[in-house]
Order: structure tokens, then sequence, then C-alpha cells
């Protein structure tokens, strides 16, 4: 049985001994309360009842913990014993009121005595409104950092329905893209859910389902929609084939559907998912349409990055097919040419038919390298036995015999590291090789290639006639893909050029994380 506590009456602040002190503290706009030892209000001020929403007077002889979250309950207890034993602090808890919303507060406290009882003193004030700012943008801050552009479209979404969990009251969150081709509502990412409910859900979201649904709705209308009776809606729909026992664990019945657009158009819903009985505020609502938002900027970005990506593939084969043309072709169609000079020489006079010969034989080993050089461009696994200084020297090779370049290689011992480094790495030195062979009209090259403990440095300069880094070149994609290839990596490329004075380029790749 719990032991009777004894009553504490209420005093004024006049009681302090200070005159004027009861007006004073009325008229402040911090909340200010004193608590007894057993842990009832003895004095509150009228901007304490504003908070705790509770008439100020009401409060007098009720324990204080009826109005902090219970969540918090073990947490407050250890400051007010502290607070009593002369200890003060700064903290901050959560005041719940009667309507089950919560306010966020920030409080001090002092030890007081009246007549020989111990009293704590403590003053706080509301700050919900501040952290949930901070919440906020600390929220769509994480959401854009974390949107990369070769990052895949379900990474993203799933990373975006956990942070509507972190930013918000939400216990899951999911996002809804419509497939182009059957038009439907199809879920891409989500975060949250139990086992197994999430496939249960997906599994019986049919057309016949999800007609007239509210979050289709919010697609098609482009509105966001707040669904406050989704267990409900779910056991009533005859087309909805999902275990009631299932739908009667879900963990929220309110989900607030928030259309994901992009420069008008509808390509999806957000979905936000409470439990039952959230007052939902409007601050939040207003967050989930700004990650909304973000998830529409994250699908356009995807979209154009694939399309970019596509037409980097496109270029890549037209240069390809040149090279061939430009190579391999010429060497053939010389092949063929030698050959039948030296078989109408055969006959006639065998020993100038030698010529011909060697120069059919000078041509296929010409032609042997080219097409060696190609394959491996197209088959970069052949990195794993030629190595990055190996595949280096093979393009060094070609461009002195094909080009008539002057090029100064400087090695170093082949590095130990990964393939897709290697590879990476190799390929900006090919588009800047490419870019020197086809634009820089230049006479010499000097390539690079620096291993330290901490980092891969590859450095080629041309002495040809440069360009403007900053400039625009529409439909060629090389810097920006020597760049992004580095970005991927943590490293990152330099251009330095002038026009008519020759082009600098310099990559450095962090490698300590991948040595052993």
């Amino acid at each position: 049985m719990e032991t009777e506590r004894p009553a504490t009456p209420a005093f004024g602040p006049g009681q302090l001994g200070v005159p004027g002190l009861a007006s004073l503290l009325n008229a402040s706009a911090d909340a200010i309360v004193i608590i007894d030892s057993h842990r009832r209000y003895v004095y509150a001020n009228p901007a304490a009842g504003d908070i705790s929403g509770v008439p100020y007077q009401d409060l007098i002889g009720r324990d204080f913990l009826d109005n902090i979250a219970p969540r918090l309950h073990e947490t407050i207890l250890s400051g007010f014993q502290k607070s009593l034993t002369g200890n003060p602090g700064r903290r901050s808890s959560v005041v719940i009121r009667p309507d089950g919303s919560e306010r966020e507060i920030e409080y001090s406290t002092m030890s007081l005595h009246h007549e020989g009882q111990p009293l704590v003193a403590s003053i706080f004030h509301d700050v919900t409104h501040e952290r949930q700012q901070e919440r906020e943008a600390t929220a769509l801050v994480r959401i854009a950092s974390s949107l990369t552009l070769d990052q895949d479209l379900d990474d993203k979404l799933n990373a975006l329905a956990s942070n509507v969990v972190q930013a918000t009251r939400a216990v899951a969150g999911s996002v809804l893209l419509v497939d182009q081709t059957t038009r439907r509502l199809e879920t891409v990412g989500a975060f949250g859910f139990p086992d197994g409910v999430l496939e249960a859900l997906i599994g019986n979201w049919s057309t016949a389902a999800s007609a007239g649904s509210r979050v289709v709705r919010a697609f098609q209308e482009k509105q966001t929609f707040i669904i406050d009776d989704a267990r409900a809606n779910n056991l009533a729909n005859p087309y909805y084939a999902i275990d009631p026992d299932l739908v009667q664990r879900l963990p929220w019945d309110i989900i607030v559907a928030t259309p994901v657009i992009f420069r008008d158009t509808a390509l999806g819903v957000l979905c936000a998912y409470f439990a039952p009985g959230t007052a939902l505020a409007g601050s939040e609502l207003a967050l989930l349409k700004a990650i909304a938002n973000q998830a529409a900027i994250a699908v356009e970005d995807h979209r154009l990055y694939e399309e970019a990506q596509g037409i980097a593939a496109l270029e890549e084969r037209q240069r390809l097919a040149r090279e061939l043309h430009d190579s391999v072709s010429q060497a053939l169609y010389g092949i063929g040419l030698g050959a039948r000079t030296a078989r109408t020489l055969v006959d006639r006079d065998p020993q100038q038919a030698i010529e011909p010969v060697e120069y059919v034989l000078s041509l296929a080993e010409i032609g042997l390298a080219e097409m060696r050089t190609l394959v491996f461009e197209l088959r970069p696994e052949a990195l794993e036995t030629d190595g990055l200084v190996g595949s280096l020297e093979r393009q060094v090779a070609s461009l002195k015999t094909r080009h008539s370049i002057e090029v100064d290689f400087a090695d170093c011992v082949e590095p130990e590291l990964p393939l897709a480094v290697k590879e990476a790495v190799y390929r900006i030195a090919q588009e800047a090789i490419h870019n020197t062979v086809k634009h820089a009209q230049a006479s010499t090259l000097k390539i690079e290639l620096i291993c330290t403990e901490t980092d891969l440095v590859l450095e080629l300069i041309d002495d040809g006639n440069g360009f403007e880094p900053d400039g625009f070149f529409p439909g060629h994609l090389g810097l920006r893909s020597m760049r992004e290839r580095a970005a991927r990596l943590n490293g990152h490329v330099e251009i330095s050029s002038r026009p008519g004075e020759g082009a600098r380029v310099r990559a450095e790749i962090p490698i300590a994380r991948y040595l052993v």
C-alpha cells in the first residue's frame, strides 16, 4: 500500500518575503513552478499553465510527473533528486498535455527551503518550435547530402523513407512511384515496417484494391490526403485480401499521403505512417511536403543521370566505331592491297614480292595491336593480368605508333589496389589521352603515375592548343566523366589550361583504405 503523503499547502510568492514578487512572477513569459520533496506543485505561474495545458491553479497539489512524458520519468527524477540536495542544473524534457500533444522544454532548477522543508524551484520555457525547426533543417540537409548521382534509386528512396521517421513522429515511411508502363503505383523505398508487413501489403495492392484509395487520389489530384482510419479502411475493402489480425497489429492507424511532384508532373506519393491518436502538427505536414520535394528531385536526377549514362555509352560506341575505321579498317585495307600486289609479283618476280609481303606482315601486327587495345577497352578485366602500369604502357605504345606523338611516360611500382580503382584511373587517363589526340593537336605528352602510401596520382601534360576548362562543350561528357570517376573514389580531378598554352590534367585518388 502506498504511504499517504502529508499535505503541503500552497503558498503565494509574497510568502517568500519579497514584496511585489507575486505580480512579477505572474507576468513572467517563462514558466515558473515550485515543487516540494513529495513531487507536488506548491506554486505555478500562468505561463506554466499555458505550457502544460492545465489551468495553473489546478496544478497545485498535483504530482509534477503527471505532466512529463512517461519515457522520461526516470531521467527527470534523477535530476529532481539532485536539485533537492542543492545541485542545480540546466536540462531539457518533454511536457505531455491532456490532449496527448507534447511540448519540448528547457529548464533550470535551484533548491529552496520554506519553513524547514526542501523545495525545488524550476524556470522553464517552450522550445518545441525551435527544436522542430532544427530537426527539419537537419533532415533536409541529411537527405540532400545522401542523394548522390550514382547511387541506386532504391537505396536513395529507402534512405529518404528513413529520414521521414527520424524527422517526424512517424513510425514508418514509404515512397511509391508510378510505373510508366502499367501506370500503377509501386513501392520503391520503405523504412520502419515490421517483418513481413511490407510484403503482405504490396502483395495485396491490386488494381481493384487501390481503386478510390486516398493514396492513389493524392497522386491523381496532386494534393495531400490524411487517412486517419487506415486499419478500418483496409478491413472494409473487399478487394484487399489481407490477414485481419495483421491489420490490427499494425503500429499505425494514420497515413499522410503527400504527392511527389516535379514541375507540375506527379511522379508518385510519399507516405508517412503515424501511431493511433497522433495529433498531426502543421509543421510536420510542411516537412513531409519538403521531403516529398526532395524525393521528386532525387527521382528526376536519377532519370537524368541514366540518360547521361546512355549518352555517354552512345558516345563511347561512336568513338570505338571511329577507332575501328581509322585504325583496324585501314590496316585491313592495306593488308588486302599488299596481298594482291604480292600475289601478282609471286609469279613474275618472286624476289620483288618480298617487300609487299613484309608490308602485309607489318600491317597485320599493327592491326593486331589495335584490336588488342580496343578489346581491352571493352573488357577492362584485363587490368587484372596486365596491371594498371602495363595497361598505360599499351596506351602509350599505341599513341606513339598511330599518332606520332612524342610521349614521356614515368611510371611507378604496380599498386596493389582493387580492380575498380585501377579501372577508374585507367579510364581517366584514356579520356585525357583521347582529348589530347582529337582536340589538342599536341606534339608531346608527358604522363606520370605517382604511387605513395596515401594517394595515387595521375598527371598528363600536353603542349597542345589548350582550352577554357570552364567552357561549355555540348555533346561532350569527357571532362565531367573524369571528375565523376574520381569523385566516386573520394578523389578529385584538376584541369588547368588556357588557349594556346597546352593542358594539364591531374587526378588524385586517396588509396590508404585499400592498402593492406
